[in-house]
């Protein structure tokens, strides 16, 4: 709930528009979508949340993983969307906070939100930001 949160608050903050939204999410590539959805299902399936948050020793060592696995996402998508994560745009950051929070949410795994989220916003810009590969920069 707080990163939930915290993207509103950024978005409302830097006047992120629901346009500006929709091209960021869809100029994702539609490889790092399809990465991101087997890192979902690895994560909840395969028991690694489980490892990461519930077994460690100490529950805010737990914590910690989740919030470094997090900004790996994060950090990993704002490049794919912007190229730099120096000129990233502020819906480029609403967008890769979003997919980094539905990637390690729990159970989310089994169910394609990012594909169907993906899939929407393609359809909404008409394909005009659909890329297959990530550029290399």
């Amino acid at each position: 709930m707080v990163a939930m949160a915290l993207i509103a608050w950024y978005a409302g903050q830097h006047n992120v528009t629901a346009q500006e939204f929709n091209e960021a999410f869809a100029s994702i590539p539609v490889t790092a979508i399809l990465l991101a959805m087997f890192f979902d299902y690895g994560l909840d399936s395969g028991k690694l949340y489980d490892k990461m948050i519930k077994k460690p020793s100490n529950r805010m060592l737990g914590l910690v993983y989740a919030i470094l696995a997090t900004g790996v996402f994060f950090f990993a998508f704002l490049w794919l969307i912007s190229g730099s994560i120096q000129a990233a745009s502020a819906a480029a950051v609403v967008a890769s906070a979003l997919v980094a929070l539905i990637v390690l949410m729990p159970r989310t795994g089994t169910s394609e939100w990012l594909l169907w989220l993906w899939l929407a916003e393609t359809l909404v810009t008409a394909g005009k930001f659909l890329t297959i590969l990530p550029g290399v920069h």
